[in-house]
């Protein structure tokens, strides 16, 4: 029954919903964006979310095509068998205890799950994309925010309270950076695009992080490439960071794989070379010995593509 059924995926991101009805094999059948004011509501939110749901099922039915379930990818820790956001509110009013999945069900008539949207991108990363066929994984997302999800012979590795694999908040440097999460030297505080884009201002001793017409990481990256020196200094500095702690994640784990995905998994090769040669430098023989570093091949479609199989799966009963 499942093999040939479509689902719908989406993804609440700050400034959008992306929306897509894929299938089992990873096939994206349609797919859309719903833009998002900057000051968002619970009531809000999924609104916009269940406009969407509505409008790309009235364009794939008219295909032939009727997804039978919703996955939905949220940040936050998420109840995933309950299908509550638990949060933080990430910046939208009342986004804490919400029982997402109910509501959007109520809403379509379909079945609704949700998950964290690292996790969600793990999934479909090592069901479609470069940890396919690998059954021990770490994925890692380098984005505004650090996240990640961990595959333990072959299963998503949850913890207590459905909140392991918070990668981006483990230690590496306790003596500096209270991060907006509270918590002094964490990975994301140091090594994240938002990270690396602080530690330009400081180096040139100019500008405004803060300011409308900040830098993005993309355009520090951009200048290292024109060798910029302060630009190189700052991307050389976050590879390095970026690579102590996927040393850490190997020493702890010794992963088949690990790849890494976000927006900064798409700079060039000479920052992706020297992210593996810091994560080997700084970890275990033993540990590394079998270890890959490799990038994300899905890109975007990772969220997409992992919440609307995930909700297939759990349609079907079946754990993952």
């Amino acid at each position: 029954m499942f093999r040939f059924a479509a689902a719908i995926g989406a993804d609440i991101g700050r400034l959008s919903i992306r929306i897509a009805v894929v299938n089992m094999k990873g096939e994206v059948l349609a797919d859309m964006t719903c833009p998002l004011e900057r000051y968002q509501s619970r009531e809000y939110i999924i609104s916009q979310l269940v406009g969407a749901i509505r409008e790309i099922r009235q364009k794939t039915a008219a295909e032939g095509v009727n997804p039978i379930c919703v996955g939905i990818a949220a940040k936050g820790f998420i109840d995933h068998r309950s299908g509550v956001v638990l949060g933080p509110d990430q910046g939208i009013r009342n986004w804490t205890d919400v029982p997402l999945a109910k509501l959007v069900s109520k809403e379509t008539s379909l079945p609704v799950y949700v998950g964290n949207d690292a996790n969600l991108m793990t999934i479909a990363e090592h069901r479609f994309g470069a940890a396919r066929g690998y059954n021990n994984v770490v994925f890692v997302a380098l984005r505004t925010g650090i996240g990640g999800g961990i595959i333990i012979n072959g299963k998503l590795y949850r913890g207590v309270n459905n909140a392991g694999g918070e990668i981006g908040q483990m230690i590496i440097n306790f003596a500096n950076g209270l991060s907006d999460k509270g918590i002094r030297g964490s990975y994301e505080h140091f090594a994240s695009a938002s990270a690396l884009v602080r530690r330009f201002y400081e180096v040139t001793g100019t500008g405004n992080e803060e300011a409308g017409d900040k830098l993005t990481c993309k355009q520090i990256f951009d200048l290292s490439y024109q060798n910029i020196p302060a630009a190189v200094k700052v991307v050389d500095e976050n590879a390095a960071m970026v690579g102590i702690g996927l040393a850490n994640l190997i020493t702890i784990f010794a992963p088949e794989i690990i790849v890494i995905g976000g927006g900064m998994s798409e700079a060039n090769d000479s920052y992706f070379l020297k992210i593996k040669e810091s994560a080997f430098a700084n970890s275990l023989a033993n540990c590394r010995k079998e270890v890959k570093i490799e990038r994300a091949y899905l890109g975007s479609r990772a969220s997409l593509l992992g919440s609307g199989y995930y909700s297939l799966i759990r349609l079907a009963g079946r754990s993952i």
